[in-house]
């Protein structure tokens, strides 16, 4: 291997470490905050469906995460027991639930909502806009090659 490639194979390393640990310490700040509201790091994006399409159905909800229905019925259980959501009978297929927000929900989302973007405030503090951009598109193309490379029948 050459010195060349060997600098870059270094290079790369160090930044999916960089990678790891961003993702990591932003996950550890957002859950250990959420806990203290009685909120579990997946539930805010329940919020959020649940917020935009009242009376969705919990297959509606999996189809939107892309998660399975078991996946999600876990998290409504907790949610439900916690006094975010109030499951009540489909008029039009008694097998299934609609679910909503309760208040308590309504107020948990904004506060989870008003979390995020000073989360990204403090993330993102010191970039320009043309730094966030051209971070996006790096990205982006990183997600697509994964992307690509899944498609291509190699296991991720």
């Amino acid at each position: 291997m050459s010195k060349g490639c060997e600098k870059l194979i270094s290079k790369v390393k160090k930044l999916d470490t960089e990678f790891k640990r961003y993702h990591a310490l932003h996950h550890e700040i957002i859950d250990g905050k959420f806990r203290e509201y009685g909120l579990c790091f997946g539930q805010p994006p329940i919020l959020k469906y649940l917020s935009e399409h009242e009376d969705a159905t919990q297959k509606e909800i999996a189809d939107y995460l892309n998660v399975t229905q078991p996946a999600v019925a876990k998290s409504l259980k907790k949610m439900e027991e916690s006094g975010l959501i109030v499951r009540f009978e489909n008029k039009n297929d008694t097998r299934c639930h609609k679910l909503k927000l309760t208040k308590k929900g309504k107020e948990i989302k904004r506060f989870a909502d008003d979390y995020f973007l000073n989360i990204d405030n403090v993330t993102y503090t010191g970039f320009t806009e043309d730094e966030i951009e051209l971070l996006s598109s790096f990205v982006k193309r990183m997600n697509d090659n994964l992307t690509a490379f899944a498609k291509e029948g190699n296991n991720v």
